[in-house]
């Protein structure tokens, strides 16, 4: 599966048929890529995707389990290397034949896929961090703007402080 915003291009071969499947799923969201496994996988147990390891894995991954399949994991950088040198275009369609034969021939570089509760403690720390950083740029932009309009400096705390906010 080469995952991207607007659409998911899947390549699979269907181990009961031995029928090649391509195609899109449009909108790339958890609902239609939900209802795509439901209709095409109920019941099976035999369904395993190779997906990269980039923006959209995890809803990916986490759809692809809720179905009943395997979802494995590409290190992006690697499985761009084992392509080898480029000689046409880059397609979504190319991408997701070459991650299927990665796949099947047991050559994809694959990532680990953290337990829900690591991905989650991930997702707030790294929210935690990306708001004190705001935090600090908006500080330091108040302080610079006070500065150039010649504002005598804020008190010890400065905007943390009740001194600092009054004076303000």
């Amino acid at each position: 599966m080469d995952i991207h915003r607007k659409q998911i291009t899947f390549d699979y071969v269907d181990t009961v048929t031995g029928e090649l499947q391509r195609g899109q799923i449009a909108p790339a969201d958890r609902a239609h890529l939900a209802g795509w496994l439901a209709r095409r996988f109920t019941g099976r147990h035999d369904v395993e995707f190779a997906l990269e390891g980039c923006t959209g894995w995890r809803y990916a991954a986490e759809e692809l389990a809720r179905a009943g399949a395997v979802a494995h994991v590409g290190e992006p950088a690697d499985t761009a290397a084992l392509r080898g040198r480029k000689r046409h275009a880059k397609t979504d369609r190319t991408d997701s034949r070459h991650l299927r034969q990665l796949l099947t021939d047991g050559r994809l570089p694959e990532c680990w896929i953290p337990p829900a509760l690591v991905l989650e403690c991930r997702a707030l720390l790294e929210l935690y961090r990306d708001l004190r950083v705001e935090h600090t740029a908006w500080t330091q932009r108040i302080h610079a703007v006070l500065f150039h309009q010649g504002a005598q400096r804020l008190g010890d705390g400065g905007l943390r402080s009740e001194q600092g906010l009054a004076e303000l």
